[in-house]
Parts: structure tokens; C-alpha cells; sequence
């Protein structure tokens, strides 16, 4: 696989472990970053090594899935490796707790903008619309206060916020 990481040059990642250490530690020193414990970073490092990219999206979106035990166990009912995409009906998935499913619309909003949790309702032609969700606010995301900081960090790293 190769990767492009911005005005870097492109870089061939191979599967074997050397690899892996030099991909972990390129994605580490882009910014100062501040894990959870040693299951996140881990965790972290090898979502990033499924993803077919490495750019500020994936990179925020892998960080967040690697914070939650619930996500980093269901990844693939949140994230379509394959088509390298977000699964919104991942959402609702049985396995999702509360604090899961806060940091699954942080990952799907900083992927995409995502901001819908299914509600509709009908605009004045008679066609359905897609109801933004009182869900995805800072208010509603930063009450896990002691998820906040990975939270925010999650957003610098989106964001490639220094």
C-alpha cells in the first residue's frame, strides 16, 4: 500500500512489524497526541493500519473508535473498511451504549458533517427531509466529561489543529 500524507512524500507501508512501528510512529509525532490508556493507542495503531488512507479524517475517526471498548470491539458495524465508508445504521446497533454511541456521532461528524439520527419530517413540498439531531452538539458530545479531552483531541486531530 502506499500513502500520501499531505506535502509529505508518499510512503510504501508493507505489513510486517517494522512497518507498522514506523507508520505508528509517523502518526504520533503529527501532533503531540494524548491517549486513554494503552489499549486506545494500541487500538489506535490498528484501525489505522485497516484504513485505506491516512489523512486527517480516517486518522480522527480511528482515534475515536479506539477510545471506546464497545467501538474498538464493533468497529466494523460503525466503519465500512471496504468501501471506506461510515455505517449510520451502526448507530443503533444493539451493541452501542450511551457514552458509545457520543463518540460514534463525534467520529461520524468529523468524517463527514453526519449529523442525523433518522428524524424526518415533511418541508412545505411534501417531501421528507432529514431532521438534523440535537444529538451532535458540543453541549450534548463534551457531557462525557471524562472522555472530553479525547474528545477535543479528536477534534484537533480532524482538524490538524497544533
Amino acid at each position: 500500500m502506499t500513502f500520501s500524507f499531505g506535502n509529505k512524500p508518499k510512503v510504501k507501508l508493507n505489513t510486517n512489524v517494522r512497518t507498522l512501528d514506523i507508520r505508528r510512529s509517523f502518526l504520533l509525532r503529527r501532533i503531540n497526541m494524548i491517549f486513554y490508556d494503552k489499549a486506545h493507542e494500541t487500538s489506535y495503531t490498528e484501525i489505522c493500519s485497516r484504513m485505506k488512507s491516512l489523512d486527517c479524517y480516517h486518522r480522527a475517526v480511528a482515534y475515536l473508535f479506539a477510545l471506546d471498548t464497545v467501538l474498538r470491539e464493533h468497529t466494523e458495524a460503525v466503519f465500512d473498511f471496504e468501501d471506506d465508508s461510515i455505517k449510520p445504521d451502526g448507530l443503533f446497533s444493539g451493541s452501542q451504549t450511551d457514552t458509545s454511541r457520543k463518540t460514534t456521532r463525534l467520529a461520524f461528524n468529523l468524517w463527514n458533517g453526519f449529523c442525523f439520527d433518522g428524524e424526518t419530517y415533511t418541508d412545505k413540498d411534501g417531501y421528507k427531509a432529514a431532521l438534523p439531531s440535537r444529538y451532535y452538539t458540543p453541549e450534548q458530545l463534551f457531557s462525557c466529561t471524562d472522555l472530553a479531552p479525547y474528545y477535543w483531541q479528536a477534534i484537533q486531530i480532524r482538524f490538524e489543529v497544533r
